[in-house]
């Protein structure tokens, strides 16, 4: 039995610092995390001056995105905010946030408009979306799918987690299949308003109790206060909701972000790669303390003419 110990205690440190080798469901298939104070829009936007958006910052500023799963059949789209609040007690426990995520699942085909203007945007012809998740309170969340070109609607379940800076919509994935590298998310955030187009708070230049301050005054311009976007890279939050174009009445074009968006994590795989050396290193030395018949080189190996005793 002495033989097999090094391998197991092998094992076992590789599952701890890899969960994903262990037995266990939970599987993360992106995850992305957005700078803090963006909820502005293109850069001006105010939140309206009633005492229900309290403390009047956070309610729209996304800070992370993830897509998992926990439990088999199911898949979780978390959009975490600085703060959420429920000042009119919407069962969801949310109210403020009206969340579109649109998901790029099949190459080279996909919507490239919303079903509704609402948020007055439209997205990369190179990457339309194959279905939507329309997250909003009063039990109005949605799947959209686009069936060949026919859209097709859906209740789903929206809710807000335990850290209640969290909303989850939950989606069955027999319905959109299991996400992969190749998927592109739009993830985006305006004021709910239930009198509003699509629930999408309006934007004019003076904002007032009920109205988002800081716009133009104009029909096109994106009803958006916060997306997902690497703020240093080709497409920050500000060039793609400033990219409309009030001349030829063309609404702002939104690029997605997918695997890779963050930037390489250099120092995280490093970590793990040197973990990965000391782990492999100390199962080997143990493996060759205890073994008698074999030798250590860069693998075991047993050596021609060798003694039976094991050298370390």
């Amino acid at each position: 039995m002495k033989i097999y110990t090094g391998w197991l205690i092998l094992i076992l440190f590789l599952v701890f610092l890899f969960p994903s080798l262990g037995a266990t469901a939970v599987e993360v298939y992106f995850e992305m995390k957005d700078p803090v104070g963006d909820e502005n829009g293109y850069g001006t936007y105010r939140y309206p001056s009633n005492v229900a958006f309290q403390p009047y910052q956070g309610l729209f500023d996304i800070t992370e995105f993830k897509v998992w799963r926990e439990n088999p059949g199911l898949i979780y789209f978390d959009t975490t905010f600085v703060k959420i609040t429920n000042p009119w007690m919407a069962p969801e426990g949310f109210i403020h946030q009206n969340l579109r995520i649109m998901i790029d699942s099949i190459p080279n085909r996909g919507q490239t408009e919303l079903p509704k203007k609402g948020a007055y945007v439209r997205f990369n012809p190179k990457f339309g979306w194959d279905f939507g998740i329309k997250v909003v309170g009063w039990k109005n969340s949605q799947l959209i799918l686009d069936d060949n070109g026919t859209l097709k609607y859906y209740s789903i379940r929206a809710e807000v987690l335990d850290d209640n800076r969290t909303i989850r919509a939950v989606i069955p994935e027999s319905m959109i299949g299991t996400p992969n590298r190749k998927w592109k998310y739009y993830v985006f955030v305006g004021s709910f308003d239930g009198f509003g187009e699509d629930f999408f708070r309006k934007v004019r230049v003076n904002h007032d109790e009920w109205t988002i301050g800081g716009g133009l005054d104009q029909v096109i311009e994106p009803q958006v206060m916060d997306i997902l976007a690497n703020p240093n890279g080709a497409y920050s939050q500000v060039k793609q909701l400033k990219s409309f174009d009030l001349k030829n009445n063309k609404l702002a074009v939104l690029h997605p972000v997918g695997p890779g968006s963050q930037g390489l994590n250099l120092l995280g795989w490093l970590g793990k790669f040197l973990g990965l050396l000391l782990v492999g290193g100390l199962g080997l030395g143990i493996y060759g303390k205890y073994s008698k018949r074999q030798r250590i080189f860069w693998f075991w190996v047993k050596q021609p003419g060798a003694s039976d005793k094991a050298t370390v």
